[in-house]
């Protein structure tokens, strides 16, 4: 199956609290006449008003929560230690019946390509593939669709509009990654956005077959994927998990460098970090803005996971305190245990912390 992938409250004035980075601080807003919400965690020792911080938005994977996200991936740790603001959307759910087991709860996000008609590349799914739930909202769903109907594109605009207004966060500083479908939304964002960040990394994600999109502005991107991986495999073949088909990695690379205008690669690309983690990595190199990139990163070894980052064997479809009041029936998630692995996030942050906004036009 397709994975990954008592509300607190806060005045405007954020209290020494916040300021610790003690904890998230939940936030809603109207779009589209629904309620939707997000989580900000404020990095420790952080003094708002001091200077502006960066800031990374994170998109969690289908069927996973906001903060099942963090606590699965370990990303407020991280956070902490590199001193950038973390945000953390929603995506729209709805709970599926499971007989005996009760329900489940379906999460996912719009990237406007999964639920749209097949290209002259290929269906996005076998005949014997899975069949996944049809999100209310879309009424009726082909064969083959499975997220969210809602504007998650406009969604996600208001949120990072709303963040900026409320916290100091440096613009020229944010940036975007995602997991799975949240990784899919990711890459919309990058090609529909690309002006509102510096830096994006869909992990384990492409978009459907013959979508693969490239920016319409200048934006590096890290993609990082699973040699192993049945349920978004790397090569464009149909997943043995669930018989779906996505781009291939080398598509989406070779779209998006193209779009950055970068005349030399894909070409060998490694560093301290990809080393550790045992990652295979190529990049197009020498674009239109003096040292973007676009770089791609396969852990040979790795299934369906964000390659070293988290704990393992945790799940991120759980909720954690600030969230249970918004999700009253999903489980909660246990304490942390086991080895927390950051390789993942460091190679991430080591990419971000490579580009500003402003820099494009330099």
């Amino acid at each position: 199956m397709r994975c990954l992938f008592a509300f607190v409250l806060f005045t405007a004035t954020l209290g020494a609290d916040a300021n610790a980075g003690e904890q998230m601080l939940r936030r809603t807003l109207q779009h589209d006449s629904i309620e939707r919400e997000y989580f900000v965690h404020i990095p420790a020792g952080a003094i708002l008003g001091e200077n502006e911080l960066p800031a990374v938005v994170a998109l969690h994977g289908y069927t996973s929560t906001a903060t099942g996200f963090q606590y699965a991936h370990g990303l407020n740790r991280h956070a902490d230690q590199h001193g950038y603001i973390v945000v953390y959307p929603q995506g729209s759910h709805f709970p599926v019946a499971a007989g005996e087991a009760g329900h489940y709860l379906v999460t996912s996000w719009n990237d406007l390509a999964a639920n749209l008609p097949p290209t002259p590349d290929g269906p996005h799914c076998t005949a014997a593939s899975a069949e996944y739930p049809c999100p209310p909202e879309c009424g009726t769903c082909s064969r083959c669709a499975w997220t969210t109907c809602y504007d998650d594109v406009g969604f996600l605009d208001d949120v990072l509009s709303a963040v900026q207004s409320e916290f100091p966060i440096d613009a020229d500083r944010i940036y975007l990654l995602g997991v799975s479908n949240g990784g899919m939304m990711t890459l919309r964002m990058g090609c529909n956005m690309p002006d509102r960040f510096a830096a994006v990394a869909p992990i384990i994600a492409q978009l459907a077959p013959g979508y693969d999109c490239g920016p319409s502005g200048d934006l590096p991107l890290l993609q990082l994927f699973g040699g192993k991986d049945e349920t978004v495999r790397y090569d464009g073949k149909p997943g043995r998990d669930d018989g779906f088909r996505y781009a291939s990695s080398a598509a989406t690379a070779a779209t998006w460098a193209e779009a950055l205008d970068c005349k030399t690669g894909p070409e060998t690309w490694t560093n301290e970090v990809s080393q550790q983690a045992g990652l295979a990595c190529t990049a197009y190199s020498d674009c239109r803005v003096n040292g973007q990139q676009v770089v791609s990163c396969m852990d040979p070894e790795a299934g369906h996971w964000w390659p070293s980052q988290g704990y393992a064997e945790s799940s991120a479809t759980c909720v954690t305190a600030e969230q249970y009041g918004s999700l009253p029936d999903q489980h909660h998630c246990p304490p942390e245990s086991g080895t927390y692995e950051h390789l993942g996030m460091d190679l991430v942050w080591q990419f971000f912390n490579r580009y500003r906004r402003a820099a494009r036009n330099q």
